[in-house]
């Protein structure tokens, strides 16, 4: 009887004890990001820089991603399997850094900078999507790198994946107006992150509600390629969603890295299409630079 007892509780043991070694992989595990006994350092030490001249230079050197994104996301993929999941958020500790477990071989590592509410869904290197089909800024590094018998540190550099489309208006912005609503064709809400580009032909919407007197809107796309197009329509609300003022931008050029803005009064003068009267770039303390119209 002893002996049954005995046998009954060295089993029940053993259970217990392969359930706590046992941590089956998660998506988004946040808890991984300083593994025991870890042999490879991850670190994200910049962002794209392009500056236009030693200001822009000195403005950017003394940004990190901390101060452009919420979200971080580290992925790495052993030929079409993922084997490492790491979501943090801004205020995490360490947030930027993650140092992991991993086995001699070779690997694709992702990384993911964005302002999204959510985490994005990286279930492949080259089809990433994020919350509600939304786009924000976003950096990304997608490389192969290789895991030996020494421990490793890599270095991370990002660069911004989107292109912005801003609209500046220069009159008055209506009391009655609750809605700004962006729809828009020609860009992608779906990243490669082995190409750097948009990979789905999306219809995008995004809708922001203004603040008081605000005068600029900004949304993002993901480029099919370095540059393209989009057809932008741009519809002012009420909060019974009745349209007020709508105005269509047609050949709307865009580019990654850079900012498409069209200025000028949006409520004034008639609805419909708005054509381009002036271009001239400028640069921009961020971005690569601006595409400015007027209409």
């Amino acid at each position: 009887m002893k002996k049954n007892i005995l046998t009954t509780y060295v089993l029940f043991l053993s259970v217990v004890f392969l359930a706590a070694c046992e941590k089956p992989f998660m998506e988004n595990d946040g808890d991984a990001q300083r593994e025991p006994d870890a042999n490879v350092m991850i670190r994200v030490t910049g962002y794209e820089m392009t500056p236009f001249d030693n200001y822009l230079m000195e403005t950017r050197a003394a940004q990190s991603i901390t101060q452009l994104c919420s979200r971080l996301q580290f992925v790495l993929f052993n030929g079409e399997t993922k084997v490492k999941s790491i979501s943090q958020k801004e205020g995490d500790e360490d947030y930027g850094k993650v140092a992991l477990n991993l086995e001699e071989g070779s690997y694709k590592l992702v990384v993911m900078a964005h302002n999204c509410d959510g985490a994005a869904t990286i279930s492949q290197a080259d089809k990433i999507t994020f919350p509600n089909n939304r786009v924000t800024d976003t950096f990304y590094y997608c490389e192969d790198i290789t895991v030996g018998a020494q421990p490793a540190t890599y270095d991370v550099q990002l660069k911004r994946a989107v292109a912005m489309f801003r609209l500046t208006i220069t009159d008055a912005l209506p009391a009655d107006v609750k809605k700004m609503k962006f729809y828009y064709i020609g860009g992608s809400s779906t990243f490669d992150a082995t190409t750097g580009k948009g990979n789905v032909n999306s219809r995008q919407t995004v809708n922001i509600v203004p603040s008081e007197g605000q005068q600029q809107f900004e949304v993002y796309t993901f480029p099919h390629d370095e540059t393209g197009t989009l057809k932008m329509t741009v519809t002012a609300l009420d909060g019974s969603d009745k349209t007020i003022q709508e105005r269509l931008f047609e050949d709307v050029p865009i580019q990654r890295n850079m900012i498409t803005q069209y200025k000028g009064q949006f409520f004034g003068g008639a609805s419909g299409s708005s054509s381009s009267h002036e271009f001239k770039m400028t640069a921009d303390g961020e971005w690569k630079g601006t595409s400015d119209y007027g209409f």
